[in-house]
């Protein structure tokens, strides 16, 4: 592994039975070496838990949560466990394609970068590893862009976690986005600089999986919740952009 750094994918799992098997293995299969996986199953009310755990070995670890406590905490738990400098956060219902790590790793030190986004594959939701494998002329996502990050594309240093604090508990949905806010600022106008070196990666490097049970549907069926989530997204934006404070964040220990 010399000259490899360690990358830690910490994957957030709730009621993903049917996924989250082939996400685990997607990231198990990557040709870069150096990694290890850090599960965290956000009190799974199906099998997903039970089906996690075979997959347990020197490079995975499963770790569940007694009480259902969001997305935002399975993911700072997941980050707490690692061991790796480097981090890759992945939703238990999507997968990584086999170049993933190594060609964000390459761009990261290749640019000297502290974190680096890219590009996804969509596809429809009962698709599995080796169909997307197999398959060529998948639709690539329009979301993401040089200012519009997705999220399942992010790699990122543990510095940079360190310096600006971890995911905001009291967010249930949209915490990656407040956290780019955080570290970026909402626009162009409003882009904070010199303060985490950002590139972009022009390529799908993930499998972004599209079905009826995705957060994004139900945020789109649900507007009086995602538009609270978005109002508290808002005020602490402007809470954080006054000063990032011990009183304001969570921090890593």
């Amino acid at each position: 592994m010399e000259n490899k750094p360690l990358v830690s994918v910490i994957v957030s799992l709730y009621n993903y039975k049917k996924y989250i098997g082939y996400c685990v293995q997607s990231v198990l299969n990557q040709d870069y070496p150096n990694v290890e996986i850090i599960v965290v199953d956000d009190a799974s009310t199906d099998r997903s838990y039970k089906i996690a755990k075979k997959y347990r070995s020197d490079k995975v670890k499963v770790i569940r949560f007694e009480n259902n406590r969001g997305y935002s905490a399975a993911k700072n738990e997941g980050i707490r466990n690692s061991k790796g400098e480097y981090l890759v956060m992945l939703d238990a219902d999507d997968m990584l394609t086999k170049e993933s790590i190594s060609k964000r790793m390459k761009m990261m030190l290749k640019q000297d970068a502290d974190f680096v986004h890219a590009n996804a594959f969509i596809i429809k939701g009962d698709y599995s590893l080796k169909q997307c494998y197999k398959i060529t002329n998948f639709e690539i996502g329009v979301f993401p862009s040089p200012h519009d990050i997705h999220a399942q594309s992010v790699m990122l240093k543990k510095q940079v976690h360190r310096d600006f604090g971890l995911y905001d508990e009291s967010l249930r949905s949209r915490s990656d986005r407040e956290m780019w806010w955080r570290l970026f600022g909402k626009s162009k106008d409003d882009e904070v600089k010199n303060r985490v070196k950002r590139v972009y990666l022009d390529k799908p490097i993930v499998y972004y999986r599209y079905h009826r049970n995705m957060m994004t549907r139900f945020r789109q069926k649900n507007r009086n919740y995602d538009k609270k989530v978005r109002a508290l997204s808002e005020s602490l934006y402007k809470i954080r952009k006054e000063g990032i404070t011990r009183e304001n964040t969570l921090f890593l220990q």
